[in-house]
């Protein structure tokens, strides 16, 4: 008993499935790594190198050195001459950073440095505290001011916490004002950002779960569809292991792998139930064809064989005896021919490609039929148009094809019809035999050239339908073409096209 082959678990269907499964599981992973990983960083660096475009496009610094802070920092000295003075510089700072701050939706604090016991002063708004402010990132601005011999350093960005612990995007904003130092401190909440990052990942995970669930609702019943489509395919190939290339098909017109390999099934089962139809002819006609000079030749010697038995045989008429059976030889060796032709074109025998001079060689072959022709009473002709007609090819096999192109034109004209042989040089060498025999019909044209079919005027003429299917073999073999004028009439006309031989070459196959 034969052992049935053996599956994988899951079989292809669930092989594809977890494939695609895991092949979405990886994408989305690798997804989320390079996406949510460092969203939430990048939309902090987002949010700071915002503030800070905002800061340059809002044009801070013109809009506070137009005020006058001479006395600005006196206003917190109790009984200072300028108390009244500094209050009401305060008081415009004030309004001047409320409407920054409607500009950049921001808080901002002015600095003054140095203040008491060497901290940063606020400055504005009043009743801000520099103690209980995160100003560090002001107090790295006067220190590097410090440092400085000359010019004033650049704005400082950086993100931080407010002094209730509300996560900010910070900028120190450094500046001089009626020749005294300060630095804006500008804050603005991005408490938002987690908001934004967990709403991003709750829609990712959303999006995987359906991309799950899409996955499996359309890849299950995709799997399923092509084995199926598989299944029948190979149910069709057993069934035509079993019964033999007649066998329907399925037809599958899916434009896909599936539908190709369905439909080179199909072609190949076409081509082999031809091949299996042009066998059963070859059978019938080749059993016909043997059948009637095998039975010929038989009665022949059987009666040869009762005339020498009695002694005195009548020599005329086993002269005639003789003849007849001479003639079924001939059938009989020319169908071994073709099928040993066959063999050679089927086992793909290499043929020669060299110089073929075909006016000679048609000479020598109309010179092997001379004896036939007369006999039938046909005349032949050959005409060179262009002197020498110089072709590259295999010389047995263009030999070959002109015999067979030769015998076809004798044994179909008529009595007193004459059969011409034409050379032509050109594109291409070649060569044409014309008769006046009954033609070719119309829907014969195509058919002729294939193996075991004959055309349907041959006026009982015997043959295997085998000649001109290996002639156009043999011609497609040596890079030509063998085809049927079907313009020409009364009667048929072959025409041979090969390739043709340089000069060169022909100069060399003259020298050796």
């Amino acid at each position: 008993m034969r052992a049935r082959p053996r599956r994988g678990a899951l079989g292809l269907r669930g092989r594809i499935v977890g494939l695609v499964l895991v092949t979405t599981a990886a994408t989305l992973a690798v997804a989320a790594l390079t996406l949510l990983g460092p969203l939430e960083s990048k939309l902090r660096n987002s949010a700071r190198t915002t503030l800070v475009q905002d800061v340059r496009n809002a044009s801070v610094a013109d809009n506070l050195q137009t005020l006058n802070l001479t006395h600005v920092l006196d206003y917190g000295v109790t009984g200072d001459p300028y108390y009244q003075q500094g209050y009401s510089e305060v008081q415009a700072l004030q309004r001047a950073l409320t409407q920054l701050d409607n500009r950049l939706g921001a808080t901002t604090v002015l600095l003054g440095f140095p203040g008491p016991g060497g901290q940063a002063t606020v400055v504005a708004p009043p009743g801000s505290s520099s103690e209980t402010s995160p100003y560090g990132d002001a107090a790295s601005v006067f220190l590097k001011w410090g440092l400085l011999r000359h010019g004033q350093p650049r704005p400082l960005s950086s993100l931080g916490t407010d002094e209730d612990g509300t996560e900010v995007a910070r900028v120190a904003y450094p500046m001089v004002i009626g020749g005294q130092h300060f630095v804006l401190a500008i804050r603005r909440s991005i408490t938002e950002i987690p908001g934004a990052v967990a709403a991003v990942r709750t829609a990712f995970l959303t999006a995987a779960l359906a991309g799950f669930g899409l996955t499996l609702i359309l890849g299950i019943p995709l799997a399923a569809t092509l084995v199926r489509r598989l299944r029948r395919l190979r149910q069709a190939a057993l069934q035509l292991a079993r019964e033999g290339p007649g066998v329907e098909v399925p037809v599958d017109r899916a434009r896909d792998e599936v539908g190709d390999l369905a439909r080179t099934f199909a072609t190949m089962q076409r081509q082999l139930q031809q091949q299996e139809e042009a066998r059963r002819a070859f059978v019938a006609t080749a059993s016909h064809e043997l059948r009637t000079p095998l039975a010929s030749l038989d009665g022949m010697l059987e009666l040869l064989h009762d005339d020498l038995r009695e002694g005195d045989p009548d020599l005329e008429e086993a002269r005639t005896l003789l003849e007849r059976a001479r003639v079924q030889s001939r059938r009989l060796a020319r169908l071994a021919s073709d099928l040993l032709d066959l063999s050679r074109l089927d086992a793909d025998v290499k043929l020669r490609s060299e110089p073929v001079e075909l006016g000679e060689l048609s000479r020598a072959v109309l010179a092997e039929f001379e004896l036939g022709i007369s006999e039938r009473g046909v005349n032949t002709s050959l005409e060179v148009a262009d002197g020498q007609v110089w072709a590259l090819g295999d010389p047995g096999s263009v030999a070959r094809i002109v015999r067979i192109l030769l015998d076809n034109a004798v044994r179909h004209s008529p009595e007193g019809a004459e059969v011409r042989v034409e050379l032509h040089n050109g594109r291409s060498a070649e060569m044409s035999v014309s008769d006046h025999g009954p033609g070719v019909a119309l829907e014969d044209r195509e058919t002729i050239f294939e193996r075991f079919q004959r055309g349907r005027e041959t006026a009982g003429v015997a043959g295997f339908g085998l000649g001109l299917a290996i002639g156009r073999e043999l011609a497609l073999r040596m890079g030509g073409q063998l085809v049927l004028d079907e313009e020409y009439g009364p009667g048929a006309k072959f025409t041979l096209r090969l390739p043709v031989a340089r000069a060169q070459e022909v100069k060399e196959l003259s020298v050796s």
